[in-house]
């Protein structure tokens, strides 16, 4: 039987990888060729000349990863001084023939022709089958007899899956002697000048013919059970390497070893079998907990011989020897053993006699100070918060960026450190307690990022907190321990969105987790300094909640971030790009010569959206107002940061044009207004559980401080929430005086942009400005510093199908992105008006009140403040045209910005989609009262029976006067009149324009409030008491 699965191994694996390095020719590459072939590659290719070939033999024609291969035991012995190889390849030798019994026909011995000296033993002689990890098995035999034997010159390099050894009798490069077979006297006999002389040419069969080898090979059972010790070794050790225990992690220290390790230092390891194991385990432990090799190996090598008996069939010396290989290997660099806790409590003792226990490895369970670790060996993991929701990173680390949406005001004090002391241990017999095995009998429980119970703990009372620390102790049902809080920690709990990221338009269109609302509640321990609205990178573990197993993170660390505007810095590079903006001169033509060939750029390049020109204007100087400057008429720094409405007809382009190009400059958030509220915009409260501390959750609209926020389909958001926003858009600040009181910047540039509300069109309106009055209330629509209408009518329809020419493009995305930047960051300080600058804004707000000023109930050019609306669209259209000093970091507003802003004021509310001229005009016939027109509508109310009398006329004056609404239920009972009656009154009066009807009720016109001054300034009441 031995001699067919000789001869199957011999077929089956018969393939070796040679090499050669021809003399003055570069080296050849590696090839796969059958083994009875290398003495034809050894002579008619390498010529004899410095070749090689895989001591293993395959079993493939072709490299495969990790094949199974055969190779006999091979030793490589090599030195400085080949003496000192010569001398220890004796005591190799002896030991092979002496102790193992090998006869010298199983042992092939060569002088390499330099330095060193191979030693070869037959596989089948040690039984050895092939594997895909000899080379592995070899090295630990390797590194047992280094110590074992004390050989100085054993090389543990050459122990590779594919190792090359210099082929028999060919040259060697250096030294051009030959590579020669000695034989054991041979070695033992001859001076190292003899064999030098031996290898001045090649030898054959030195030792043995062939056949004298093959005659009587067959297993030398000690070799054999050599090979097989230290191949169960091997793989022992090998067996800690499982991904099983590569994830474990642990806190080792000098001073305070587990349990397990102090059980089996203590008593040794628990059967027969288990020692190579164990060994492993305590070099394993003594390492990670900070041991030098030295300290190791002397209190293994005593542990090993105070626990060896004679009666083992072991001789200390040789179990000496294999600790010191064992703590070679796990203290070497390529060490691929781990301490497992699982493992070495595995190394448990036989059964007892009468007993169904194990003599087992001591252990103290979830108390055990050594599990655990709060600062990975790996890296975090980076995403976007979307994805920590991801049921596979439960556990695991994360990092994300994020911005503080809110914060509970109130931190929670949890326990952190907690000692476990059992004062019943005597006679107990609870062998799997914890604190069984702990000779103090106390432990301490330190509490981190690991221990999600920190979450658990939150929001609960006392006694559910005790239970919490009792199951995480492990301790059984036992009433004689106790526990106590030794240390506090604080727990804040936040909500967190994700951080706005500058991306082109690519990468926001492949973001995962783009465009969806994530909402994210987190916990920072140890009292981190974290803010709301601010940015930060947080490190944290990824849990299902205790609570309600929605995702959450475990915060360790939190790095405060420089938000977008913060992170600008004004470079040379920056100037270049920005120079693309700047006209000839600041003249209004040239100013328009520009803007025009920026909005064509970014209309057939970007937006593709054409003839809207005044609406791309618009986005731009919202874009590229500043926060705050100073004026001569006004001690406080002025708002600097703009507002602007966008009203058009459906399919008009206005929302595609923004977002594309909020999408090019990477800057701006977009929130749909049909889809959220007042709370989404600005705030909500949230409770933290039931009857729990209230805090506060900042909405859209001040978490873009500094910024600019787009609100698409704002018709969606009823006049009493945009009037909830009203001192937050005026101030810069937002306030609220609630369960919790807090206050937080507010200062963001807005576009708002909807259809026109209730399906109508602008056409369906006498002018298309008064859709505003169905959408805001006069206070809010004084606050936007402009408006533009789009009229489905304005573009022909034969535009929207044609092809768009080409046009060179000048302004980039980075060149749009810098300027906006630019704007961002500029400060109050950084704004300059050159000239008579200051005069002509109040020209131009005189010029624009005059033609507009009289439109009171739809106050886009209200006198009072039209001053302050030209200044700011001025100052952000000299940003938009690089107008700046000659440092490049101050903006200097000229006349002729002024000036374009006013024609473009002009150009907007004079369009035929806004007709706010229009409006104004008739909004001063209306208010003008002469006595023609006095007298006219007095003769008219006079008709109406009711009013003929004149104390029933001033009771009706004086109603109206002091109602802005009234119902025709309210003017039936208040003038004590029949329905008939008051439906008389009530419709003259809308015949008359005097009253429009309202949801409210019938609100007074202008003319009808221009009516009653009349009739007090013409005293005729002055006569008439009120009895009340």
């Amino acid at each position: 039987m031995a001699g067919k699965e000789k001869e199957t191994q011999a077929d089956q694996f018969k393939y070796v990888d040679v090499w050669h390095n021809a003399e003055n020719e570069r080296s050849s590459d590696w090839e796969r060729i059958e083994y009875t072939n290398v003495p034809k590659y050894q002579q008619e290719v390498a010529f004899n000349y410095n070749c090689f070939a895989t001591i293993q033999r395959f079993a493939n024609e072709v490299r495969v990863k990790g094949e199974d291969f055969i190779a006999p035991l091979y030793f490589d012995l090599d030195s400085a001084d080949p003496s000192i190889s010569q001398a220890d390849s004796v005591k190799l030798i002896d030991f092979l023939t002496i102790e193992l019994e090998v006869p010298p026909t199983d042992i092939w011995v060569y002088f390499s022709g330099s330095k060193g000296f191979h030693i070869l033993i037959s596989s089948t002689a040690a039984g050895v089958q092939p594997s895909n990890y000899l080379h592995k098995v070899y090295k630990h035999m390797a590194g047992y007899l280094i110590h074992r034997l004390g050989l100085t010159t054993l090389d543990l390099v050459v122990y590779t899956s594919s190792r090359m050894l210099r082929l028999p009798n060919s040259v060697h490069a250096k030294t051009k002697k030959y590579k020669v077979e000695l034989s054991i006297d041979e070695l033992k006999t001859l001076t190292l000048d003899q064999i030098k002389e031996l290898a001045s040419a090649p030898r054959k069969n030195a030792a043995f013919t062939g056949e004298q080898r093959r005659e009587g090979r067959e297993v030398r059972p000690k070799l054999a059970d050599f090979y097989e010790n230290k191949r169960e070794e091997q793989q022992q050790a090998i067996a800690t390497t499982s991904a099983r225990y590569q994830k474990e992690k642990y806190n080792f220290s000098k001073d305070q070893a587990p349990a397990c390790v102090e059980d089996i230092l203590a008593g040794g390891w628990k059967k027969e079998g288990d020692r190579n194991q164990a060994t492993i385990q305590l070099a394993c432990y003594f390492k990670d907990a900070g041991h030098t090799k030295a300290e190791a190996l002397a209190t293994l090598e005593t542990w090993v011989a105070s626990h060896t008996s004679a009666t083992a069939g072991y001789q200390v010396q040789q179990r000496t020897a294999n600790t010191r290989s064992v703590v070679d290997v796990v203290y070497s660099q390529d060490n691929e053993y781990k301490f497992g806790c699982a493992f070495i409590r595995s190394l448990h003792g036989e059964k007892k006699i009468g007993s169904k226990d194990y003599q087992r490895v001591a252990c103290s369970g979830d108390l055990c100070p050594c599990i655990g670790s709060d600062e990975p060996t790996e890296a975090p993991i980076v995403l976007h918060l979307a994805q920590t929701g991801d049921a596979s990173l439960t556990g695991k680390l994360i990092r994300t960026r994020v911005m503080v949406a809110g914060k509970k005001h109130t931190p929670y004090i949890v326990p952190k450190k907690i000692e476990y002391s059992c004062w019943g241990y005597k006679g107990c017999k609870k062998v799997h307690c914890p604190l069984f095995d702990i000779p103090t009998h106390t432990v301490y429980k330190d509490m981190g990022v690991a221990n999600r119970e920190l979450i658990q703990m939150t929001g609960t009372a006392d006694d559910n907190i005790k239970g919490i620390l009792r199951e995480l102790s492990g301790i059984p049902s036992c009433p004689k321990f106790t526990m106590e809080t030794v240390e506090t920690t604080n727990v804040d709990e936040l909500l967190v969105i994700p951080m706005a990221e500058q991306m082109d338009s690519k990468e926001a269109d492949t973001a995962e987790g783009s465009g969806h609302y994530v909402l994210r509640k987190v916990y920072a321990i140890g009292g981190l300094d974290v803010s709301e609205n601010k940015y930060y990178e947080l490190d944290g573990y990824v849990y299902a909640h205790p609570k309600n197993q929605e995702s959450t993170v475990l915060i360790k660390e939190a790095r405060a971030l420089q938000d977008v505007v913060a992170s600008f810095k004004l470079t040379e590079e920056s100037k270049e790009l920005l120079q693309v903006f700047k006209p000839h001169d600041y003249s209004p033509e040239c100013i328009e010569e520009k803007l025009a060939a920026i909005c064509a750029d970014l209309t057939y390049n970007v937006t593709h959206i054409v003839q809207r020109d005044e609406t791309l204007l618009a986005l731009l100087l919202v874009q590229h107002s500043v926060l705050r400057f100073s004026v001569p008429w006004d001690s406080s720094q002025l708002r600097g940061w703009a507002e602007a409405m966008i009203v058009g007809d459906t399919s008009t382009g206005k929302s595609a044009m923004i977002e594309k190009l909020m999408r090019y400059s990477g800057l701006g958030a977009r929130v749909n207004a049909e889809s959220t509220s007042r709370t989404g915009l600005t705030y909500k409260m949230e409770q933290s559980g039931s009857g729990g501390s209230w805090y506060i959750v900042w909405g859209a609209w001040p978490l873009a401080d500094k910024e600019m926020i787009w609100i698409d389909e704002a018709t969606g958001i009823t006049k009493d929430e945009y009037g909830e926003m009203t001192l937050a858009r005026s101030d810069g600040r937002l306030e609220v005086k609630r369960a919790v009181t807090a206050e937080t910047p507010c200062r963001v540039r807005a576009v708002l942009t909807g259809n026109v509300p209730k399906g109508k069109m602008l056409a369906d309106y006498g002018q298309g400005v008064e859709s505003l009055k169905d959408i805001f209330n006069n206070e809010d629509i004084r606050r936007f510093d402009m408006a533009v209408f789009m009229k489905a009518a304005d573009v022909a329809p034969e535009v929207y199908n044609q092809q768009l020419p080409t046009y060179p493009s000048i302004v980039t995305s980075e060149a749009y992105k810098t300027s906006i930047l630019f704007a961002w960051s500029r400060k109050p300080d950084d704004v300059i008006f050159a000239g008579d600058t200051i005069d002509r804004v109040l020209t131009v707000s005189t010029e624009l009140s005059k033609i507009y000023g009289n439109a009171a109930d739809i106050p886009l050019v209200n006198p009072a403040d039209q001053r302050n609306k030209i200044t700011r669209l001025s100052v952000a259209l000299a940003v938009l045209t690089h107008s700046t000093d000659g440092t490049g970091h101050k903006v200097v507003v000229h006349p002729g910005h002024v000036e374009f802003i006013g024609e473009y004021l002009k150009s907007l509310y004079n369009a035929p989609g806004c007709g706010l001229n229009y409006y104004a005009k008739l909004a001063i016939k209306e208010m003008e009262m002469t006595e023609e027109r006095y007298t006219k509508i007095t003769v008219d109310l006079r008709k109406i029976d009711t009013l003929k009398g004149d104390i029933k006329f001033f009771e009706f004056i004086k109603l109206f006067a002091r109602q802005k609404y009234l119902r025709l239920g309210d003017v039936e009972a208040m003038l004590s009149i029949e329905k008939e009656e008051s439906k008389a009154i009530v419709n003259t009066l809308a015949k008359m324009r005097m009253v429009e009807m309202t949801s409210g009720g019938y609100r007074k016109t202008s003319r009808f409030n221009a009516y009653i001054a009349y009739c007090f300034k013409l005293g005729l009441f002055d006569d008439m008491e009120d009895d009340y």
